[in-house]
Parts: C-alpha cells; structure tokens; sequence
C-alpha cells in the first residue's frame, strides 16, 4: 500500500520541502522499489533522489503541486498515492488563478452475494477553486458483467455485479479542464454457508475447577471434555473440528496437547518445561504456532504436529504473543510492545514466507495509549477483530470488541464491555465474533457475541471464557 503522507502548505521564500513514503507497507511481503513524479502544478520542481521512500523537492513554484508515488514488491505488484503540495506567495497571499481538483472515489467496497450493487460516491471530491464542472465513472477492469447508472454524476449506481473484483476509476475535472482520478475495488464475493452446525469450545469453572466445555452455537447441550485437578485453558478447534488442542499445567508447567473433540485420547505435544499460551491451528492441520516463555519474554514458536518439533521461529525484545495463523497461511497476526517497549502493544504480522519477520505493524498508531490483543481472522482472511484495552487506573480497564481491515485501517467499535485482555474469535460464517464479557461484581465472566457489524449482540453461555467457533 503506497502512502505519499498527508498532504502539506508551505511559504515562500520556501521553495522546497521533503516527501515521504516511509508509512508504506506490504501486508504479505516486503517494498522493493519507490518511484516519484509529479502529476500537475506550475514551473518544473526538481525531485532529488526520486527513487528513495524519502526525498527532497525544490524549486516549487507559487500553486498547487501534485506529486504522485509508486511502490512495488517482490512479487511485482504495485500501488500509487498522490500528495498535494500547496506553495503560497507570502507577497501576495496567493496561490495559482486555477488549481486541479481532488478525486476521491471513496472506501474500496466488498459486497456478498445475492446482493449485486454498490453505490459509487464521489462527493468527497474537492476543488481548491471550487469549480468543479465534471464527473466521470467508468470500469477499469473486472467481470464484463456490470451497469453504471449516472455515470456522469458525483453519485452512480453500479450494479447487475457477478462474483469478481471490479476496479473502477473516477475523474473529476474543473472548468478550465484540469482534472484528476481516484480509483475504487468492488469485490463481489459468494456467501459463506450459514453456521448451523458451529460448535463453541470454552473454558470454564462451573464444576469448581477450570476446565474445558462444548456447546452449540446458541449455548445449548453443554458437554464437558476434561476433568482434571489442574488448570485447562486456551481450547481451539482443528481446521477440521476432529481435534483440539488446549494447554495444562498437569505435568507442572502449562504445555501444549491435543485431544479428540469428544475429549478422548489426550496427548500432551510439547516438552518445553516453561509457561505455553494461546496456541493456533494451520489452515491445513499440520502446525500450531503458539507463545511460549524464552529468555526473560514472551516468543512465538510453532508445533509440527506429526513429529513433535518445536521450533522458535520469532523472537524480539519485549512481549510476542497471541498469535492467529491467516486463513491463507502466509501470515500469523500477533500481539506485541516490540516497537513500543513496556509502553503500549500493537498488532503485527509474521511473514511465513519470509523467514518469519515481522513485515509491519497492523495497528501502526504507536504510542497511543491503547493496547491490541487476541486478533482474529475473519474467514475470508479480510478482517482481524481484536480486543482494544485503554488504562483507566491501577489494574482498572476499559475493553472494547474492534474490528479492521488486515491491514489496520477502519478500525470500528463493535462492542464494549469486555473482560480485560479477551480472546476474540470468528464463527465460520463470518457472522458473528465470540468473546469474554464482565458479569456483575464477583461473578465469572461470560462468553459473548457479537455481529460482525456491531448490528446486534447476545450471550452464548455463562460462566466461561477463551471461546473458539
């Protein structure tokens, strides 16, 4: 994702000023290249360097410049971003007598079968002049299937839309015929099957010690797995529901096993004789990344299933834990204050493919004074929800159930009154999304849940924690 950075005003005498691409990212490898160039704006401003992330640009002339960057990875691909530069005359207090205007096409937008149109709304486009004169929508790529109703309108219908991803680009042109475009994603996608048959798998102390349960979905026919004088915790289903793996701390030190999903044939996996969490499946059932106590902190190792090899394969200063392996397998979402040391934790990406480095922060508002716990997937490996902590005082907190794009943008508030530190999990239909939730003083917590769209909400069970669908 290509980020030019906001956009800027300086005064002359100044004529110069320094762009900067450093905030962008790749979500599942790394930038190879940068590229700037300008797009409009008067005079002919000298770019140095216009292949680093950051660089200087000179010679701006009194008016509105728009420069434009490009990034591209390792595997090709590639995206732009523009950043406007606005350089005003202190002698005059002016600018330029005409300036381009601003496409915005808005949001990229993913839509679920049957439904079959979008509304295409690009009235947050501006002009520094105010005289835009033009709209213009048109497709740019996707399915041949499609109708743009008003195309030559701010706001458009597209519909009749087939299963695909739709790229469209939006020009707006003012009335001396500069002009600029935006692009916007339609994603069409089929619906997942509903979660008629969804189990939930929870710890809870309802028979004095904590163990680990089943139910429905609804919280019916609760079924209890383990009985044991030690402590269960951490339950999570196998990708294909025939297993699950937990952690105890029956052999003395809280260590990885798995057992049937009737509870049957416990076999404890890893032998590492120190404090393990928070463990999660492949998409393919043969790994479980988990966290586990190593060198004075938290790191993230992982399971091979069938031989029992336990590998370290990320460490860092400070706290790593609380993976989530990606429904595409390339990527392990995690918690961590690696980049702000015992201050704040945000969430980050282990690349699998890339020998298991961190290729950026998620959540990449440092130092904000919230912490990102327990990410989750979506199914469809577009989301992450998470649980969003704000310190209120001495062991006091406020929890609340968020959402976003993999990629941290649109962070979204669906929930609030959560247990400190919850786990969030996602029902296979993509749904609804489980979590802990305060009861009343003194008593346990409960598992809750809550629409994807914050739309609605209800309680599973009482008395429980650490759900997994």
């Amino acid at each position: 994702m290509s980020n030019a950075g906001p956009d800027k005003t300086i005064y002359l005498p100044n004529d110069s000023t320094i762009l900067n691409g450093r905030n962008s990212v790749d979500p599942d490898g790394y930038i190879i290249s940068w590229l700037w160039t300008k797009i409009s704006g008067p005079g002919t401003p000298v770019i140095m360097q216009a292949t680093d992330s950051i660089c200087k640009v000179k010679k701006l002339a009194a008016g509105l410049h728009q420069f434009e960057l490009k990034v591209t990875d390792n595997g090709s691909l590639w995206s732009n971003d523009t950043i406007n530069i606005k350089v005003i005359d202190t002698a005059t207090g002016t600018t330029t007598t005409n300036r381009p205007p601003i496409a915005r096409a808005g949001q990229d937008q993913t839509i679920v079968l049957p439904l079959n149109s979008v509304t295409l709304d690009g009235s947050a486009s501006t002009d520094p002049d105010n005289n835009i004169r033009t709209y213009l929508w048109r497709k740019i790529s996707g399915p041949p299937l499609y109708n743009i109703q008003n195309a030559n309108a701010s706001k458009s219908l597209f519909s009749n839309l087939e299963l695909g991803v739709y790229l469209l680009e939006l020009t707006v042109t003012d009335s001396a015929a500069l002009n600029s475009t935006d692009t916007i994603q339609v994603e069409v996608v089929n619906p997942l099957p509903p979660c008629t048959d969804c189990k939930v798998v929870f710890v809870s102390k309802r028979d004095g010690n904590p163990e680990i349960y089943k139910c429905n979905a609804d919280g019916s026919n609760i079924i209890r797995l383990t009985n044991n004088a030690a402590t269960d915790d951490h339950p999570v289903w196998s990708p294909d529901g025939k297993l699950i793996a937990f952690v105890s701390d029956r052999s003395g030190y809280s260590e990885l096993y798995i057992m049937q999903a009737d509870g049957s044939n416990v076999v404890q996996k890893t032998f590492l004789s120190r404090f393990c969490e928070n463990p999660t499946w492949s998409p393919d059932g043969s790994k479980i990344a988990f966290a586990s106590f190593h060198n004075g902190s938290m790191n993230i190792w992982m399971l091979d299933v069938a031989s029992g090899a336990t590998p370290l394969i990320f460490e860092a200063p400070g706290w790593d834990s609380q993976p989530s392996w990606s429904p595409d397998g390339l990527k392990i979402a995690i918690s961590s204050d690696w980049a702000a040391y015992d201050l704040d934790y945000d969430l980050y990406y282990i690349s699998i493919q890339n020998n298991n480095l961190p290729t950026f922060p998620v959540t990449s508002n440092l130092f904000d004074t919230l912490n990102y716990f327990h990410p989750s997937w979506s199914p469809d490996g577009r989301k992450l929800a998470c649980a969003i902590v704000k310190t209120t005082g001495i062991n006091s907190y406020s929890t609340q159930i968020g959402t976003m794009n993999f990629w941290g943008t649109e962070i979204t508030t669906i929930a609030t009154g959560a247990s400190p530190f919850t786990k969030t999990s996602w029902s296979p239909d993509g749904y609804r999304i489980a979590y802990t939730s305060l009861a009343s003083p003194g008593a346990p917590p409960n598992i809750s849940w809550v629409a994807a769209n914050g739309s609605s909400s209800g309680i599973i069970v009482t008395n429980g924690w650490n759900a997994d669908w």
